[in-house]
C-alpha cells in the first residue's frame, strides 16, 4: 500500500511538467482551427485577464465557429455579472441620495415645484492661506456642469452658499469661492429682504454693495440669495452681516457697503454638493 502510495505521488509531481510540455506544443503548433479552439479554451482558464479585456474577441478570431460562440457567450455572462454588482451598489447608495437631497430641500425650505438634485462630493485639493478656489472630486465624467451652485453645511449643519463651479476636467472641478474678487450674487437682508450685491474681495473678504443710506442694518443679520440671482436658488444662507455699513461714509456716498462674514468655515469644509434644480424664474 506504502509502494500505491509512493507512485501516485510521484505521479502527481509530473502533472506540471506535462501540462507545461502540453502548453508549449499548443503554442508553437500551426494555426489550425483544431489547435487554436484548444488553446482558446486554455487561455480563457488560465489567464484570468483574458476574460476581462474586449481585446478577447479579437484574440479567438481564428477558432471554429462553435467553440468561438461558447467563449463570447462566458465574456458576455461575465459582463453582465459585473453590471449586475454595479447596478446592486448604486441601488444601494439611492437611498442615502435621496434622503440627503430631501433633507437639503427641507433646510433650504424649497417648495416642491422646484426641481432639485445634485451630486456629492469630496474637497480634493484647497491651497493653504488662500479661500478664492478649491478643487472637489468630481467633473464632467460625473454629470458636473459650469456655474453650478455648490454648498456645503455648516456646523449646525445648515446649507450654505459655498460658491460656483468655474472650470471642469473629466474627474475634478474647481470652485470659485465667495471671497474670490470675480464671485458676486444678489442677495438680501433677513430682516428687510432688502437686496444688495454680494462682492467678493480677495483673500477672505466679502462685502454687500448698493444698500441703500437709510437702511438700518444690524450687525449678525442674517443675509440670503435672491430670486434676483440667474444662477442660486432663492433663500439659500450666504452669511451674517459684520458691521452697520457706515464706516467710511462720505457725504458723497450714495450708499452702504457693510462686510460680511461667510456662514461657512473654509477651511473646515471637507464634502460639498453640487447643486442643479429648475423652477420659478431662476435658470
Amino acid at each position: 500500500m506504502r509502494q500505491i502510495n509512493l507512485n501516485s505521488n510521484q505521479g502527481s509531481k509530473w502533472l506540471p511538467t506535462v501540462y507545461i510540455i502540453i502548453s508549449l506544443a499548443l503554442m508553437i503548433l500551426p494555426l489550425q482551427q483544431t489547435v487554436n479552439s484548444v488553446r482558446a479554451v486554455l487561455a480563457y482558464l488560465f489567464i484570468p485577464q483574458l476574460r476581462l479585456a474586449h481585446q478577447t474577441k479579437e484574440y479567438f478570431k481564428d477558432i471554429n465557429e462553435g467553440t468561438q460562440t461558447l467563449l463570447n457567450v462566458a465574456l458576455e455572462n461575465f459582463e453582465l455579472k459585473e453590471k449586475l454588482k454595479k447596478i446592486q451598489i448604486e441601488a444601494l447608495e439611492l437611498p442615502t441620495l435621496k434622503e440627503e437631497n430631501d433633507r437639503l430641500r427641507k433646510a433650504l425650505n424649497l417648495k416642491e415645484s422646484i426641481k432639485i438634485n445634485g451630486i456629492w462630493a469630496k474637497v480634493a485639493y484647497k491651497e493653504p492661506n488662500k479661500m478664492s478656489s478649491l478643487i472637489i472630486d468630481k467633473g464632467e465624467e460625473d454629470g458636473i456642469s459650469l456655474r453650478s451652485p455648490v454648498i456645503a453645511l455648516t456646523l449646525d449643519g445648515t446649507p450654505a452658499l459655498l460658491g460656483m463651479i468655474v472650470e471642469i476636467s473629466k474627474n475634478t472641478s474647481k470652485v470659485l469661492l465667495l471671497p474670490d474678487e470675480d464671485f458676486n450674487a444678489y442677495v438680501y437682508l433677513g430682516n428687510t429682504k432688502t437686496e444688495g450685491l454680494l462682492k467678493g474681495q480677495g483673500l477672505r473678504a466679502v462685502i454687500l454693495k448698493y444698500l441703500p443710506l437709510e437702511e438700518d442694518l444690524k450687525i449678525d443679520t442674517p443675509v440670503f440669495t435672491s430670486s434676483s440671482s440667474a444662477l442660486f436658488p432663492e433663500g439659500l444662507l450666504v452669511g451674517y452681516l459684520l458691521d452697520d455699513g457706515t464706516e467710511g461714509l462720505t457725504g458723497a456716498s450714495t450708499y452702504k457697503e457693510p462686510s460680511l462674514k461667510p456662514a461657512l468655515n473654509f477651511d473646515m469644509v471637507k464634502e460639498v454638493f453640487v447643486l442643479s434644480y429648475k423652477g420659478g424664474n431662476n435658470a
